[in-house]
This record gives structure tokens, sequence and C-alpha cells, in this order.
């Protein structure tokens, strides 16, 4: 990725967005771009951590391993996205594995290069302070959703969730039902059954992992989104 390309993809993040033209070039020049097939191991959960990840195309699924052995997915991160925001703060070890959803790019860069702009522009610091914040509240709010909605419910605010990410009623899940399951924290089965049931009513149409939704109202009372 030039450097030009790789300015453009950060000042596009939430984290680096108020950064001057200078500052985003220095960052560029110092980044490395890493491409991984569908299905790849980008990171793995306890090892060494000490890089920033920004997403220039793809999605890549965060997860982490149950006691039993099952993959439970964390979150599904995708373009303008950063991944290791906390790592900024303090070097550690992974607290959750990475893999590729899809073919995916990203740019890497090391923590040592972000934290000299921290630690010279307090306005970097102040965003990577709300993003924290941000990652705090989706926790939360997943945590709240696990709590108080059934799976039906928090399927439909997925599916809301994924409209509102790609502008328009027609999304592509680009996840399978297992994944989804994982994800809301239930069963294939379930997911299976909550999908057949907004079809039937008439406010989905669902062509694969092609889904339109057809009655955003209906979807959003049902989910109290």
């Amino acid at each position: 990725m030039h450097d030009t390309e790789a300015v453009t993809l950060l000042r596009a993040t939430t984290l680096l967005k108020e950064l001057d033209e200078e500052d985003l070039l220095r960052l560029a020049s110092r980044s490395v771009t890493r491409r991984f097939r569908r299905g790849q191991v980008v990171f793995t959960e306890g090892e060494p951590a000490d890089t920033l990840l920004v997403i220039a195309s793809g999605r890549l699924k965060i997860l982490t391993k149950a006691d039993d052995g099952r993959d439970h997915v964390l979150n599904i991160a995708g373009p303008r996205e950063t991944l290791g925001e906390l790592n900024i703060v303090e070097a550690g070890t992974r607290s959750a594995s990475v893999e590729a959803l899809e073919p995916s790019t990203a740019l890497v860069l090391e923590r040592s290069a972000v934290w000299e702009l921290v630690r010279e522009r307090p306005a970097v610091a102040e965003q990577l302070i709300r993003a924290l914040v941000a990652h705090v509240r989706r926790l939360t709010g997943a945590n709240a959703d696990l709590v108080f909605l059934d799976l039906p419910r928090r399927v439909a605010k997925l599916l809301l969730m994924r409209m509102r990410e790609a502008g328009r009623p027609v999304i592509e899940l680009g996840l399978t039902q297992t994944e989804i399951a994982s994800l809301l924290g239930g069963s294939r089965q379930s997911v299976n059954q909550a999908l057949r049931e907004f079809e039937r009513r008439a406010w989905i149409l669902s062509e694969g992992q092609t889904i339109t939704i057809m009655q955003v109202d209906r979807l959003r009372r049902f989910a109290g989104d």
C-alpha cells in the first residue's frame, strides 16, 4: 500500500483522525501492509501484543476459546476499524485470537511508533481514551443484551446493526449461522428458527447470506432498537 493510501486509511479511523497530515504520513511510512487469506490466523490469544492493526479491506473475527474448546466470537471488525488499542496503552499479551473471515488487508503499526505520537500529541491520547471507552460500551451493551434480550431479539439487533453499517436494507452477513450463534450466545438451531420466523412474518427476505430487510420498523420495534 502506498503512503498516500495509508494516510487516507489512517485518517478514516476514529483513533487517528485528529492527526495532521505530517503525523499521518509519519505513521504511514512506518507501517507494514499485510494480507490475509480467508481463515488465516492473524493473532493468537496469549501471544505478545505490541502492534496496532488498521483494517483496510475485508473482515476479521475476534474470538476466544471457551473451557469446552468451542470458539466464542466476541466481535467482527471491518474496514477503517482498529484492533489492539489496549496494547498501545500497555504492552502485554493478546486477550483474544483474530482470524480473517474473508480475504483481508491491514496496516500494521508498531506500538512504539504510535506511542511516540501519543506522548507528543494530546489529541492522540484523547482519541485513544475515546476508543477504549467505546470498546467498553460495546462490551457493556453486548452483556446487557445477553441478560435482557432473548435470542430472536439479539438476532434482530444484529441485522439492524449490519443494515446501518451497510447504509441500505440489503446486507451481506458474511457469517454462518454457527458463527452468528457464537457471537450472540445461542445455538445454530435457535438462530435458524429466528431467521425463519422473521421471513415467515415477511420482515426479511433471506437468500443465503444475503438478507433484505423488508419491514425495518417492525424489526426495530421487535428488537427494542
